[in-house]
């Protein structure tokens, strides 16, 4: 019987059950996520990131309103159709974002522990639905953060534990 049934994600958990890997993510998730491995950390540098983190959301939101009432829409069309293009090459290149996969259909596991200060720890599911291989990144917690080394070590032991 594996030892570990779950795992820490940028915006929420990642659990085992007997059919599936279950993603429980969501934005309030990622805040709750920001507030105990910045805040609660203590660090003045720390706190620093978790309301820069914070501010960076009203601070876009009053961007777009201000671009929006100044007529700027060149900028903000040019934000946006970068945004789209972005999602749209991570849709061709077959990532997708389910809550659930089931077990018997990953085909691999990949882990990058990507590059401290530039990238984040992630796992990437290769896994088939129907007769088309898709992908599935999953965000780890920043190795800035306290739990950050540990989830990512976390994360590859609860899928080796299981034969990926």
């Amino acid at each position: 019987m594996p030892s570990i049934n779950s795992f820490q994600t940028k915006r929420g958990t990642a659990r085992f059950t007997e059919t599936h890997v279950q993603f429980d993510e969501s934005f309030l998730g990622y805040i709750r996520s920001l507030y105990q491995e910045y805040w609660q950390r203590g660090t003045w540098w720390h706190n620093g990131l978790f309301v820069g983190y914070l501010l960076a959301f009203p601070i876009g939101g009053l961007w777009v309103v201000s671009a929006v009432l100044g007529g700027s829409f060149l900028s903000l069309g040019a934000v946006v159709g970068v945004l789209v293009i972005l999602r749209l090459m991570d849709y061709v290149r077959g990532f997708r974002s389910p809550d659930r996969i089931r077990r018997d259909s990953i085909e691999r596991i990949s882990a990058t522990n990507g590059t401290k200060g530039l990238t984040r720890p992630r796992i990437v599911i290769a896994y088939t639905d129907g007769k088309r291989t898709y992908k599935r990144r999953v965000n780890l917690p920043s190795f800035y953060t306290s739990d950050g080394e540990t989830a990512y070590e976390r994360a590859q032991a609860a899928f080796a534990e299981r034969g990926f």
